[in-house]
């Protein structure tokens, strides 16, 4: 019988000890520093069981096991969570998420019998394989085909919908926003998806922090759960409607041509014309944030000669 794997999400390397002397050769063990690692690893492996440490760097235990919840296709695998700080607050918010157990790490020193029984009760082995990473590579050649398609005749609102329909349909995006940026003022040039936010508008994501750090640094960001994050447009109204992750993308005033000029690099200092966000109810992978970052700022290229055409801006 196949070994079950158990994950363990924990910035204390002294953890990883302990597990490794813990389980021993009863179970497959799976080691991340950080939340986002251990996401890296969920779309990788097939996990029966997380245990998951509360006090983490940028997204905490409790912030990942919220998104978790919230992803369709990881909320079955059973998380116990651990933490050196135990509260009854921070166990009954962990339990309300749908921890299966909890325990003080100190446990894990003095009463290894207890933990053991703990992961043999609540490890799964019915849970479902992760989707392997699909090869996007024709979906994404395909998108920019069909924009280029339109490239005499087209606009930026069409260009736009082809873009986020495609990503839509590539990524299991939610939400796909466009927007411009010209005299310091916002335009929504396109709006898609089944999870709209009501009333946010340009006023409204200039008075974001968020937006002012990204407007100011203009480099891709990556959020698994927006508002413990501080990341993302209208975090609080994209949690209600069950949006626990995005990825905002900068897109440059640079041509096509001189982008491959420059072998895919933005030069230092170029500014923007404008961005993109994306929101879904599942979390990104790094490997997927990468992707998209990068074929939206491609993309981005593409668009600059609409926006030129629209704004009249040669």
């Amino acid at each position: 019988m196949a070994k079950l794997t158990v994950l363990v999400i924990d910035d204390e390397k002294m953890m990883h000890v302990v597990f490794k002397a813990l389980l021993g050769d009863q179970y497959n063990l799976l080691i991340a520093m950080s939340a986002q690692e251990g996401i890296d690893l969920l779309a990788e492996h097939t996990v029966n069981l997380i245990m998951l440490d509360i006090q983490m760097p940028k997204l905490s235990g409790i912030e990942l096991l919220e998104s978790i919840m919230i992803d369709a296709s990881l909320r079955s695998i059973p998380t116990i969570v651990m933490t050196g700080k135990a509260t009854d607050y921070i166990e009954n918010k962990a339990r309300e998420l749908g921890a299966t157990d909890f325990f003080n790490k100190a446990v894990l020193l003095s009463e290894k019998k207890i933990i053991l029984n703990a992961i043999k009760k609540n490890i799964s082995p019915n849970v479902k394989k992760p989707e392997p990473f699909k090869d996007y590579k024709p979906h994404l050649n395909q998108i920019i085909k069909t924009i280029l398609r339109d490239k005499l005749s087209g606009d930026l609102i069409t260009a736009g919908r082809k873009l986020g329909t495609g990503l839509i349909k590539t990524f299991n995006i939610h939400y796909f926003s466009l927007w411009t940026v010209k005299n310091k003022k916002m335009n929504l040039i396109v709006s898609l998806g089944d999870d709209q936010p009501e009333d946010f508008g340009p006023e409204e994501l200039l008075s974001e922090d968020a937006f002012k750090e990204f407007a100011a640094v203009k480099r891709p960001y990556l959020t698994n759960n927006p508002t413990s994050e501080q990341k993302g447009m209208f975090a609080d109204k994209a949690l209600k409607l069950g949006l626990s992750s995005e990825i905002g993308v900068p897109l440059f005033k640079i041509t096509k041509e001189e982008l491959v000029n420059n072998k895919m690099q933005i030069p230092s200092g170029t500014p923007i014309f404008g961005f993109i966000i994306i929101k879904r109810n599942r979390v990104f992978t790094t490997k997927e944030f990468k992707l998209l970052s990068q074929f939206i700022i491609q993309s981005g290229s593409v668009l600059y000669d609409f926006y030129q055409d629209l704004f009249s801006d040669r």
